[in-house]
Formats: C-alpha cells, sequence, structure tokens
C-alpha cells in the first residue's frame, strides 16, 4: 500500500507546486571484507521467534528556515520464525494495522489519510512467506504472485477513487487524465512496497564487515555522479549490540536536474506547462544540487535487527525534500 499511496501523493504534490528529483539513487555497497576486525551479520534465530515492528514513513518539503511536513505513513508488522532447519529459515511477514495520520495539517497529509483508511483495512492480514539461508539472508519469496494481484487491484480501485475528487476532475477537462499517466506504472513496482522494509531489515545478512570508520571519494563517470561515501560499524561493549551506517551524498548538476525534473514535467503536463518549465528553470537554478542516502542498522547479539533509520534528501540551495523511514521494535519473543 505505501508505493500507491506516494505514487498518489507525489500527483498530488505535483499538482500543489512541488518539485522532487526522482530517478537518482547511488547505490549503498555491500562489500565482504575478509579481515580480523570484523563483524559477522548472522541470524541466531530460531523457530517461533516472534517479533512486532512499527514502520513510520514520513515526508518533509524544505524551504531554507520552513520545513513542512507532507505525509506520514504508518504499519505495524510482525515476523515470525515456521520453520527452522542447519540450511536456513521460513518466515512469515504479516500487515497488522495501518492507522491515520492525526496530526495532519495539509491537504497532501489528509490526502494520504483517506487512501490509507480505505487501502489498509483491505491490506490488513496480508501475509508474505519468504526463506533465508542458514545466516538470515533472504533468498525466496514464496507468494508473490497473490501479492501482485493484490497489489495492482488497490491501485486501480485507488485510481478510482482519486479520480473522484474535484482538483482531478477540473484537471480532466483541462486536458489532463490521470489514467492515462497510470499506464506507466508498474506492478512490480507496486509489489516492492510491500517488500522494501523487509528487504532492509535483512539486507547486511550474510555479510562481514570491517569494524571502524571509511570515507572515500569517487569523480563523475558516465554511469554515476560525483558522490562522497562514509561507512561505521561498531559494536556496544556491554550487551553485544551491534551497528552498521552507510551515508552517500551525490553531486547532482544543473543540467542533470533539468533533465530529470523535466522528464517528469513533459510526462505529466500539457506542452505550455512544459515551455514554462524550460524557460523558468535557469533563472530559478543556479546551483548544483545533492542527493544524500543515510541508512543505520542497530542489531541484537542474536542478529535481529530492533532500530532502522533511511533517510533520502534531495536540496537544491536551501530548497529540497526529505523522506525518512524509521523502524523501531515494538515487541518480541524469542525461542531457546
Amino acid at each position: 500500500m505505501k508505493k500507491i499511496v506516494a505514487w498518489l501523493s507525489l500527483f498530488m504534490l505535483f499538482l500543489t507546486g512541488g518539485m522532487t528529483v526522482y530517478g537518482v539513487s547511488t547505490p549503498i555497497q555491500e562489500k565482504v571484507v575478509p579481515q580480523d576486525s570484523t563483524i559477522d551479520v548472522i541470524g541466531w534465530f530460531n523457530k517461533y521467534d516472534t517479533l512486532t515492528y512499527w514502520i513510520h514513513e514520513t515526508s518533509w518539503r524544505i524551504n531554507g528556515a520552513d520545513t513542512v511536513r507532507t505525509g506520514l505513513v504508518s504499519t505495524k508488522v510482525r515476523i515470525n520464525v515456521v520453520d527452522s532447519t542447519a540450511n536456513g529459515y521460513k518466515m512469515e511477514y504479516t500487515f497488522l494495522e495501518f492507522p491515520t495520520d492525526t496530526t495532519a495539517t495539509t491537504p497532501l497529509a489528509d490526502f494520504q489519510n483517506k487512501i490509507t483508511a480505505k487501502l489498509g483495512q483491505k491490506i490488513v492480514g496480508t501475509t508474505v512467506h519468504f526463506e533465508t539461508d542458514e545466516y538470515g539472508k533472504i533468498t525466496k519469496f514464496n507468494n508473490l504472485g497473490q501479492i501482485k494481484k493484490q497489489a495492482k487491484s488497490l491501485f486501480k480501485q485507488a485510481i478510482t477513487d482519486f479520480s473522484k475528487l474535484p482538483e482531478i476532475q477540473g484537471l480532466k477537462e483541462m486536458g489532463l487524465d490521470i489514467k492515462d499517466y497510470t499506464k506507466g506504472v508498474d506492478t512490480d513496482e507496486l509489489v516492492d512496497g510491500y517488500l522494501a522494509e523487509l528487504k532492509m531489515l535483512f539486507m547486511n545478512h550474510g555479510l562481514s564487515m570491517q569494524i571502524g570508520e571509511n570515507t572515500e571519494h569517487e569523480d563523475a563517470t558516465d554511469t554515476q555522479f560525483e558522490n562522497t561515501s562514509y561507512s561505521s560499524v561498531y559494536r556496544d561493549a556491554e550487551d553485544g549490540a551491534y551497528h552498521v551506517i552507510y551515508d552517500v551524498t551525490s553531486i547532482l548538476p544543473q543540467n542533470e536536474l533539468k533533465a530529470m525534473v523535466g522528464g517528469i514535467v513533459e510526462y505529466m503536463a500539457n506542452d505550455s506547462i512544459t515551455e514554462k518549465f524550460n524557460e523558468n528553470f535557469d533563472s530559478q537554478v543556479k546551483v548544483d544540487g545533492t542527493f544524500e542516502d543515510y541508512l543505520k542498522i542497530d542489531y541484537m547479539p542474536c542478529g535481529w535487527p530492533y532500530y532502522v533509520v533511511r533517510q533520502k534528501s534531495t536540496m537544491i540551495g536551501s530548497r529540497g525534500k526529505l523522506e525518512q523511514t524509521v523502524i523501531s521494535l515494538e515487541s518480541y519473543t524469542l525461542a531457546k
């Protein structure tokens, strides 16, 4: 559901004058480091382990010192280990709850609440069945066909409801039909919305990481932007918990920004709006942009993650957008 809400929110944000740079992501490098001073991310899981997490996804629009929260989507999930063998684990990932944002203060946030309330009740109880190897690395999803069918159905319903809004009806009369734009939406991307946080929880399992801090800089090439990456891996002496941090900042040249944002405008708007964008961009944007991707995962000694922060920000001067996902462990029962 989160992908559906995010997609419709993007369209609403476009209508209300927000600007976001998409298609930019410096992949976080996962490296196996064969050195003695390392931490091995291994899941020492057991059958009947049960953990409940809260996922909070928040977005902000930044304009100098003025920061406005534009959305909040919360999800409660549960992970169960249903079988444990020498070769790996079979698990279930179940959606339990989708509360609405009681502090919504913007039209976009209010719109997200309506979509979340309507679709959430249809997703509660949905379970993703998956498997991992003996280290806890995800190796297989067993019921993606069912999840894809549900995501496609919910998206179709959301578009139908969205099209009935007075603002959207007015745009249709001007020649902009939202249903034309939905033809370019990949159902597989909607399914990713069910799995993104689950994959994040297990993304480091099976890796061996060097303890300490490291900073690297890469110049721009034909396939990547200039970027600086920072990583930190450390263990708590008292309780044995350990922590992995990645932080990558990329430089977005002005010409690339114009091409990326212009492509979105051209795809979503008519010729007059596209022409106006091209006329105003050069006069309004005089600096390069930056894209920062920050990730921190905290682990219990047994390998279960208990706190995750993923933050992505795109800035052009003092303006931009920030998106943050926080996953926190609410409760757990570990079998012995």
